[in-house]
């Protein structure tokens, strides 16, 4: 069977076998935004920017659907933990119908209002022509990265992250070569500019989903995805949305909150502090690699031993989790910091692009740590069920580097190096002040209050968030 029960063995030795799989496929799919802006940059520094510009909407549309991933992959691991195979069979299949609908909903609303979102988010000047192609291309097909979210996060739940870290491989490897293929019209293809990256990050997600999906529907799964279960019941659905949806806001505070980021920079700094924000935060994501390793690894175990009514596991794997997490993000910080000139170099030549990036990798890896243990933390409680503390978290995270940022920017008047410190000092208190209260509420629960009954259609038992 294709899984692995979480509800015994060595904490650490787990923790580390789902994180490290799921480290290197984020490593290779955050590779097809650093690929496309690789090859973009040569294009022109508005050209980057406008990709980065674009991503941001999109990344808001993924982040709402996102909750319906989390939610049924919590559900699926809390069954599988309390032994209700068929249970967590139906929930998976409703959460992928869920999925789809979402991605169609989403892709309508955003196509429809497309010019005004990216103006919104920062495209001015010449950064609204660029980003238009690209925008529309992505949104168009976006069914396909909703699609991937949950694919991923249900082999997730299932204590199998091995198998996405070869299809991610996969898939970035037929973007990198599409990407200059598609964009410049080398070996006969048609010359796209910056909609051939777009067009080449959509065939790498089919490519991914081909693979996965014929995988994940084998009966040797733990929890296969069988078509037969794709409807909807209400008792299951609700259960999804109480746990996706303030997962969902979550998840939609990093975009926004980095949109209205890139909206002050651009405004104070203009293109060049634009340029150089996009380079900052393409490389600062390799820094929360580990953070979405280890706390996607701690969300599958929680899951698994809540389900299974072993609470003393979970607070264990809260504690390796930190530990882990804080750590890897330390050693990345250290890294960024010393080699940020050739970082930086590889993106752009312009003289004040430069300077502003590399103010950035001087100030920002100090809070590389703290980014870690915040979203380590929300992760922990979306695995007990309770999505909405990881979302005051994320929340307090954000409005305190913005409020910094405006103090900053529109009363004192102060260069770009102070949004850098405001960003640092936003994830130092919402890491620590969510530290406590993490380790507070995995203290005080009581077995009964972390996993409930929950009568489904009067006949099965399955177990909801708290709270």
């Amino acid at each position: 069977m294709q899984g692995q029960d979480l509800t015994n063995g060595h904490i650490p030795k787990q923790l580390w076998s789902l994180a490290w799989p799921m480290m290197l496929s984020m490593f290779f799919h955050s590779l097809y935004n650093l690929v496309d802006a690789f090859w973009v940059a040569k294009l022109s520094a508005s050209a980057i920017a406008a990709v980065s510009i674009s991503q941001i909407v999109l990344f808001v549309m993924i982040s709402l659907a996102m909750g319906v991933s989390v939610g049924t992959a919590v559900l699926v691991g809390q069954n599988i933990g309390a032994n209700k195979k068929d249970l967590a069979e139906r929930i998976l299949g409703q959460g992928y119908l869920l999925t789809i609908f979402a991605a169609l909903f989403f892709t309508a609303i955003i196509l429809i209002f497309k010019n005004k979102l990216l103006v919104i988010s920062g495209a001015v000047g010449d950064i609204l022509p660029l980003a238009q192609p690209y925008f529309t291309v992505v949104t168009s097909g976006s069914i396909f990265t909703f699609l991937m979210m949950m694919t991923s996060i249900s082999f997730n739940a299932q204590g199998d992250n091995f198998t996405m870290t070869k299809l991610f491989a996969v898939s970035t490897l037929v973007n990198t070569i599409l990407d200059p293929l598609l964009i410049f019209g080398y070996g006969g293809f048609p010359e796209l500019g910056i909609a051939g990256a777009a067009y080449a990050t959509l065939i790498s997600q089919v490519v991914f989903l081909i693979l996965a999906l014929r995988l994940l529907m084998k009966p040797t799964m733990m929890v296969p995805l069988k078509l037969k279960l794709l409807q909807l019941e209400w008792s299951s659905v609700k259960s999804v949305i109480n746990i996706g949806l303030p997962a969902s806001l979550n998840q939609v505070l990093n975009p926004l909150g980095f949109s209205a980021l890139m909206f002050f920079v651009s405004a104070s700094f203009y293109e060049a502090g634009a340029a150089a924000f996009s380079i900052g935060f393409r490389i600062e994501f390799f820094a929360f690699i580990p953070a979405i390793g280890f706390g996607f690894g701690a969300m599958s175990l929680i899951g698994q031993n809540i389900g299974a009514g072993k609470h003393e596991r979970v607070r264990e794997v809260l504690k390796f989790a930190v530990y882990f997490g804080s750590g890897a993000a330390l050693v990345f910080s250290l890294l960024s910091f010393l080699f940020a000139p050739y970082i930086v170099g590889v993106f752009t030549s312009d003289p004040l692009v430069t300077d502003y990036a590399l103010q950035y990798f001087r100030v920002v890896p100090i809070g590389y740590v703290f980014f870690a243990i915040a979203f380590i933390e929300a992760n922990i409680f979306q695995g007990i069920g309770r999505s909405w503390p990881g979302f005051w978290i994320t929340f307090s995270r954000i409005g305190i580097a913005l409020s910094l940022t405006v103090v900053s920017l529109q009363i004192f008047s102060l260069e770009i190096w102070s949004v850098w410190i405001s960003i640092v000092i936003g994830s130092i208190i919402a890491s620590s002040f969510g530290l406590v209260w993490v380790r507070r509420a995995l203290a005080t629960a009581r077995p009964k209050e972390v996993a409930p009954d929950y009568v489904l259609k009067g006949e099965e038992n399955l177990t909801p968030p708290i709270g």
